[in-house]
């Protein structure tokens, strides 16, 4: 290895500290920042100007050095071929599962675990008045990859990009809808014009969270980019393409394989952001080769971190490795954190007979939820009467339904088979000889769709469909995936982010715009494509109402919520919980219960997770 200047080394070899983030300050209204880690906060005070890189002759400048198994963190996910390989552009094909999240940043970060939000490229925001505009406070002193500036010019420059480019990139339409413009007022301070008053406009369009997030791109480069940017791969090694502002940059890009190296230079290091440069040198991430195979490797300590696993795998694993083998909740059940991914049973409610309601209500009555989770999950599931996730920011709403409605929410969890005969009769369905429901003589035969993930509750909830007199079966289809994109999957168990501070990103799901013809990709995860008139208005005017008005957003939920449980388009099953096999044979401070500072490895706040990581 060549030399390193003394910084360099001491800023490497520091003991990584707990990521202390600085306090929110500008003229805005102050983001909450992170509680002080021990030993010490980073300072509160941003530097006045960008600090300017460490002069380092080229020739030192390595890193990182060759590295080892005990500096490189093996990351497994995904099982099938990541067509990925050589792009770098994540307007072209977004791969941040595949740890591609190691190199991107946003103006803030959020975690649902902890309900802690940490201002990163950004310090603070303000609205106007009537929420028409926001102002967003860039932090002085970040910096892409090679050096330039991240600064306002590139966040406008990103959003109008969207705005103008729109519907064909990712999150396009979403700028489109929300923001008429973009104008960096300086170097330092953006202001979003809005189409509309949006108080949540902070959260949701400039906080990186679970798998959701606008990604910044540099103008110096971008601007220079003609034509349709998907076809812009943006991948040179030679020219250190891609170019983001995280840590990390790509050394290999494979279909199977990708490995993620330590930079030599890292902004938030320089401006006190983060403590020191991450421990972790390499992140080889490769496809995830199955719960059996992958279970082994983790037990022989050739993989640190996998996609989520289902309870019996983690039982498995923990009963020969518990010694070097973790979870979030360390070996107790659910051995996993509660996502914002809730499961329901899905339908097509475009299609009959589950545009009737009174079908999809018997499907609820048929389902004994508590038999699911304890047969299913063995014990490890919790059950959930909600399409979004038992936050507790959530779940205060259902808390405090008027009774109406909280008796509605609560029957979802009622298995009663001659409420089910008495919705199917409603429908124009009876029992025949055989007990199974048919209508004008031909026999009703759902077709449950439940892919591998859902393969330990997919079998008790049909079973108990058939018990209750449907003539139910289970199917996986090698298309599965694609038709319940399409529609063309009429029954099918499913979740979707949403909600994770108050209800409404969930419920707004649930309008006519996300209602798209059967055949036609779904619109922003509207899987069951259900709508009605009223609801849409009630829609319009939560989006409108700032959540921190807990009256008229509960009155607003109330009204809404009627509505959705009267017509019922999906029956909410359970909660889904990210249960990840973490192995501390050679990294240690993974999130916990008892410190839940981050998510899961492929959601956006990844780099909140390097910078915590120890080495053994």
């Amino acid at each position: 290895m060549k030399t390193l200047s003394r910084r360099q080394f001491l800023r490497i070899s520091a003991v990584a500290g707990a990521g202390a983030v600085l306090a929110a300050c500008g003229g805005g209204t102050e983001v909450p920042e992170e509680e002080p880690e021990a030993p010490a906060a980073a300072t509160a005070t941003p530097k006045a100007e960008a600090p300017a890189p460490t002069a380092v002759p080229p020739e030192a400048q390595v890193w990182p050095r060759e590295v080892t198994r005990e500096t490189t963190l093996v990351y497994a996910f995904s099982d099938v071929e990541d067509a990925a390989a050589g792009i770098g552009n994540f307007y072209a094909n977004n791969w941040h599962q595949r740890a591609g999240s190691a190199m991107l940043e946003f103006p803030f970060y959020y975690c649902a675990l902890n309900d802690k939000t940490y201002p990163w490229l950004a310090e603070s925001y303000e609205y106007n008045d009537d929420y028409t505009e926001m102002t967003l406070f860039m932090r002085k002193g970040a910096r892409w990859s090679d050096g330039e500036a991240l600064d306002a010019n590139d966040v406008a420059f990103t959003y109008n990009s969207l705005r103008d480019k729109a519907p064909d990139l990712e999150n396009s339409g979403f700028v489109k809808q929300y923001v008429a413009s973009a104008e960096a007022v300086d170097d330092y301070t953006v202001k979003f014009t809005l189409n509309e008053p949006n108080p949540r406009w902070h959260f949701t369009g400039c906080t990186g969270r679970f798998d959701r997030g606008v990604i910044l791109l540099p103008e110096h480069i971008f601007s220079t980019v003609e034509g349709d940017w998907r076809e812009f791969l943006f991948f040179d090694l030679e020219k250190k393409w891609p170019v983001y502002s995280g840590p990390y940059t790509i050394t290999r890009m494979e279909s199977q394989v990708k490995n993620l190296d330590l930079r030599y230079e890292w902004w938030a290091v320089d401006v006190g952001l983060v403590d020191a440069m991450p421990q972790v040198e390499r992140i080889e991430q490769f496809g995830w080769p199955g719960e059996e195979v992958g279970g082994q490797m983790l037990i022989n300590d050739q993989v640190d971190v996998t996609l989520d696993l289902r309870p019996a795998t983690i039982e498995a694993i923990l009963a020969q490795a518990g010694d070097h083998i973790t979870t979030h909740t360390h070996g107790e059940k659910p051995y996993g954190y509660m996502d914002w991914w809730p499961t329901s049973l899905f339908f097509n409610t475009l299609e009959p007979p589950y545009d009737n309601k009174d079908v999809r209500w018997a499907f609820a009555y048929a389902i004994d939820h508590q038999q699911v989770m304890d047969v299913g999950y063995g014990g490890a599931g919790v059950k959930t009467n909600l399409p979004f996730p038992g936050y507790p920011g959530l779940t205060k709403y259902r808390d405090n339904a008027e009774p109406e409605l909280k008796a509605m929410i609560e029957s979802i969890y009622i298995q009663d088979f001659d409420k089910v005969a008495e919705h199917m009769a409603a429908a124009g369905f009876e029992k025949n000889a055989d007990g199974f429901f048919a209508k004008d003589g031909e026999v009703f035969k759902p077709e449950v769709l439940t892919v591998d993930i859902y393969g330990d509750i997919g079998p008790v909830v049909v079973e108990q469909l058939r018990q209750a007199g449907f003539d139910a079966t289970m199917i996986n289809p090698p298309d599965a995936w694609t038709i319940m994109g399409d529609g063309n999957a009429k029954a099918f168990f499913r979740g979707h982010g949403g909600s994770v501070l108050d209800p409404f990103e969930t419920m707004n799901m649930y309008i006519k715009e996300n209602s798209v013809p059967t055949g036609t990709n779904v619109v922003n995860e509207s899987w069951t494509r259900w709508w009605d008139p009223e609801y849409d208005e009630l829609m319009k005017e939560m989006s409108r109402t700032n959540p921190d008005d807990t009256e008229k957003m509960q009155d607003l939920y109330n009204k809404a919520a009627k509505i959705w449980y009267t017509n019922l388009p999906e029956v909410p099953i359970s909660e889904w919980f990210h249960r990840l096999a973490m192995n501390t044979t050679y990294w240690t401070g993974w999130p916990n219960k008892d410190d839940a500072y981050n998510t899961a490895p492929w959601h956006y706040c990844f780099v909140i997770t390097l910078s915590r990581l120890k080495r053994a």
